[in-house]
């Protein structure tokens, strides 16, 4: 029976390693079966040694050859698969946005600034200035929606990024959805969406798939604080959030395609709701018109699929 344990102490040594890869280093789901499998060669290799040279199965090595495999992958494997990819590009002063089906490729742009031009002799000289280059965030996601797989690349400016970190975060939920200056980055975002659908409707529903796939975290882990509401630009750039983050985001994107929604609040909770004339089980009537509820937490709910733990249970409506 020892092979049945040699082969546990592998399988183990694969799934500490995907875990440890999704949850810390963000990695995403698409790329965690390359971890996996890594992670099992090694816990091969080690199991081998440890038995060749009669080493114990102690915490010690099962937690070197863990970190050895993230090691191997994050900084030689992935750098030579995918490419090394900065954080911050230089890029013309433009949010941009790429989508597609199995693959994507996304070229870095030029950065664009003012010649100089030598003043004639007979003339004065006038000085001619350049601007900064202006700095990028660059994301890049991975979801499935309708057995089908989703790659999107997006670019926000940083100073975009910080102008939203400066602002109050209090509790008013409605104004995060509803702000003027993303206006035309979430513009973008839908536009990309609608120009690889085939309708409007399925447009909006892979929005609702990208948004639920993006990894859960309480506020206290990823920012210090005990609450702190994002603006939709921040969820972004910092690739997770918790529920009224994913909320908050879902509806500016979908009052951004001419949606009615608003914000929905059971009890300790943030979800969306959605008018829609073939949308069908829960539903909230708020000024006569029927919400049906959206959960953004997690992937595959659908419209109108309210979670057991809310039902029976008093919402809050608020207005976007």
């Amino acid at each position: 029976m020892q092979w049945i344990k040699d082969g546990f102490f592998c399988v183990f040594i694969g799934i500490f390693c995907a875990f440890f890869a999704y949850f810390i280093f963000k990695i995403p789901i698409g790329s965690l079966k390359t971890i996996f499998f890594l992670g099992l060669i090694i816990g091969i290799i080690l199991d081998y040694l440890m038995n060749r040279f009669d080493i114990g199965r102690t915490f010690f090595p099962m937690v070197f050859s863990c970190f050895f495999v993230l090691g191997i992958g994050l900084f030689i494997i992935f750098p030579t698969i995918f490419g090394a990819d900065s954080k911050i590009m230089e890029v013309p002063h433009s949010v941009s946005s790429i989508i597609t089906g199995e693959t994507s490729t996304s070229v870095p742009q030029t950065v664009s600034t003012i010649p100089i031009v030598p003043a004639p002799a007979s003339t004065q000289i006038k000085h001619v200035t350049t601007t900064a280059p202006i700095q990028y965030y660059t994301r890049s996601y991975q979801w499935t929606f309708d057995d089908y797989r989703y790659t999107y690349t997006l670019k926000v400016p940083t100073s975009l990024y910080a102008y939203y970190k400066e602002q109050s975060h209090d509790r008013n939920y409605a104004k995060y959805a509803i702000s003027e200056r993303d206006r035309k980055a979430l513009d973008r975002i839908t536009t990309t969406f609608q120009n690889k659908a085939d309708s409007k409707t399925k447009a909006a529903y892979n929005l609702i798939a990208f948004v639920q796939s993006l990894p859960y975290s309480k506020d206290y882990i990823s920012t210090g604080y005990d609450e702190y509401p994002r603006y939709p630009i921040e969820t972004l750039v910092d690739g997770t959030g918790d529920c009224e983050d994913t909320a908050i985001l879902t509806a500016a994107l979908l009052k951004e395609m001419n949606y009615d929604v608003v914000l929905i609040s059971p009890p300790n909770h943030m979800a969306v709701g959605i008018t829609c004339s073939d949308c069908s089980g829960t539903s909230y009537t708020y000024n006569n018109k029927k919400y049906y509820y959206l959960e953004t937490t997690g992937n595959n709910w659908k419209v109108g699929q309210l979670p057991e733990k809310y039902r029976n249970t008093k919402a809050k409506i608020y207005l976007i």
